[in-house]
């Protein structure tokens, strides 16, 4: 492969990582900056990876045919360059169909060999002479494959959520989640002044969060480095929101990292009290160290722990933002919907359950607990909450409305849903601990 096309082969590259490697797209995306000195390299090469990741149910449904078995059964080198050549051929129109064809059986020379030059070169050729030919299945006839294929979403998700909610509801969430996630800050309110990053939009539902349109460099940037805003999801931070942490408290904060909800939660207390940010990971705690202090927090105390596991003191408020499925997130992290599987949610769901439980053992009396996961999932949202509200007569639930009144996304819980409330999908409950 030439040296003159970086961009393409750092995202063959980090595509076969995905595959070999039990790591995310999160963990492996920064590797394209050291890989890459160039900005517009580094840019191409996240565009080239996500879209091919995002879309790859759709691609292999157009490659198929053109194979002499699925795509999906090839050797992952050809299966990762012909993704990458169909994605450009069919998604990117600044590239010459020509420049797709010839970098992708480049690619295949220096990363297979010649049987698979050809057969990338001749799938490839095939789909720029037929592309605007391809059949996908009878949306009348068999709904779920053809939202599957046609929004490239798994079938098994796909018909979960036709079981929930019809075809209208369910059609822009798909949609919405192959469109890029917007990159959102939230202000710092401890310092007096803030710069913004060029050209930065204001965004609901809180205020004090923008968009920021052209976020490269963002994190070399004095003002990030200095603390003038963390990076953040409004919907996300609506959970704290609905915590409404209070100056002089003590907070548990029990599976912390990164540490957007919990700098959240010390902002929001002026930094006055105690914001314990709780992670079993030793080096997620250190990024939650790190954002508290490039802002200025000295109330918050990170500390490796699991939360799951019982500990000393009483807290005035708990947040227990808890490991999901992270199906609200899937239009900014593409490869969890590969990733996840039905069997894997009664596991999920068991932790979920052990984990309110013990973030309730930490309330005071009268304390406020807030449960929250990034899932669409009823299974690890609403179920889990009734039920602990079930067996737990100490516990009162505070309904979401009685918070944000007159927002769509609030009744008994906060459930934002992508395609139908800007953002990501975001699920958060309000549990008050009785008195005695």
């Amino acid at each position: 492969m030439p040296a003159s096309d970086p961009a393409r082969t750092a995202a063959a590259l980090l595509l076969n990582d995905l595959e070999r490697h039990d790591r995310s797209l999160d963990e492996l995306l920064p590797d394209l900056d050291a890989k890459l000195s160039d900005g517009r390299d580094i840019r191409f090469a996240r565009q080239l990876v996500l879209g091919a990741v995002r879309w790859q149910k759709r691609l292999d449904w157009m490659l198929d045919p053109f194979c002499s078995r699925p795509v999906a059964e090839l050797s992952p080198w050809a299966r990762h360059i012909l993704r990458l050549g169909a994605y450009q051929l069919c998604w990117l129109d600044r590239v010459p169909d020509r420049a797709a064809v010839h970098t992708a059986v480049e690619l295949a020379k220096r990363f297979g060999h010649k049987g698979i030059a050809a057969l990338v070169n001749a799938v490839l050729r095939r789909l720029t002479r037929e592309r605007e030919h391809i059949a996908y299945p009878d949306p009348a006839r068999d709904p779920v494959r053809y939202l599957s294929v046609y929004y490239s979403h798994p079938e098994w998700l796909v018909a979960r959520w036709l079981e929930r909610w019809d075809t209208s509801f369910v059609t822009p969430l798909l949609a919405q989640n192959n469109q890029a996630a917007d990159l959102n800050i939230r202000l710092n309110p401890l310092r007096e002044t803030v710069e913004l990053p060029p050209n930065s939009q204001a965004v609901g539902p809180l205020p004090g969060f923008y968009k920021v349109p052209n976020p490269a460099g963002l994190f070399a940037a004095a003002a990030y480095r200095q603390g003038h805003f963390q990076v953040q999801d409004p919907n996300a931070a609506l959970a704290v929101a609905l915590l409404d942490p209070q100056p002089g408290e003590r907070l548990l904060d029990l599976c912390s990292a990164p540490g957007g909800k919990a700098t959240q939660s010390a902002a929001a207390m002026g930094d006055r009290g105690l914001v314990v940010a709780a992670d079993i990971s030793p080096a997620r705690i250190g990024r939650v160290r790190d954002n508290a202090r490039r802002l200025g927090l000295s109330s918050l105390r990170p500390v490796v722990r699991d939360g799951a596991t019982p500990g000393a003191g009483a807290f005035d408020r708990v947040l227990a933002d808890v490991p999901c499925s992270a199906t609200g997130v899937l239009g900014r992290r593409p490869d969890v919907r590969w990733r996840r599987a039905p069997n894997q949610l009664p596991s999920l769901v068991a932790r979920q359950q052990t984990l309110l439980g013990r973030a309730f053992e930490h309330l005071r009396p009268g304390g406020v607990l807030v449960y929250s996961t990034c899932s669409l999932e009823s299974e690890e949202n609403e179920a889990v909450v009734d039920g602990f509200l079930e067996r737990t007569p100490a516990a009162r639930l505070e309904p979401a409305a009685d918070a944000f009144p007159d927002r769509p996304w609030a009744d008994r819980f906060v459930q934002t849903i992508p395609g139908h409330h800007p953002g990501d999908g975001s699920f958060a409950a309000r549990i008050r601990k009785a008195q005695s």
